[in-house]
């Protein structure tokens, strides 16, 4: 008998994807382009930051800013949610279908749309099974 907290029932009856499940993938989801959108906004594109890190002085918060800079110049976010979606899909790793799915969603909001698109896909592709 199905329930109001399933979705997708197989043949056999039992649920596949339970609403808490799709729950927390949307969560995760939201979390990341939150973050993202908070990194880019505020921390990588204001001109004010840089020119305080750009100071003799600086603040004690360039060092960090300036490692996200340089994963944005690496493409470091397409790159691992490349990565995590190609290790997910041929192996099955759920870690590595998580990583692909947060840091491909980073990168399609923090410049590197071009791999982070191909990691996001290759993430979805093996979504249904994770």
């Amino acid at each position: 008998m199905p329930t109001s907290d399933t979705v997708n029932m197989s043949s056999n009856g039992k649920s596949q994807w339970p609403l808490s499940r799709i729950a927390l993938w949307v969560g995760v989801g939201l979390a990341s382009l939150s973050l993202a959108i908070t990194l880019r906004y505020f921390v990588i594109e204001p001109h004010d930051m840089g020119f305080a890190c750009a100071d003799t002085v600086a603040p004690w918060w360039c060092t960090p800013r300036q490692g996200v800079v340089m994963m944005h110049l690496w493409k470091a976010w397409g790159w691992i949610g490349l990565a995590g979606g190609a290790l997910g899909l041929a192996f099955g790793w759920r870690p590595a279908v998580w990583i692909g799915f947060v840091m491909s969603l980073m990168g399609l909001v923090l410049y590197n749309a071009d791999l982070a698109a191909i990691g996001l896909m290759l993430t979805c592709l093996r979504l249904p099974r994770a």
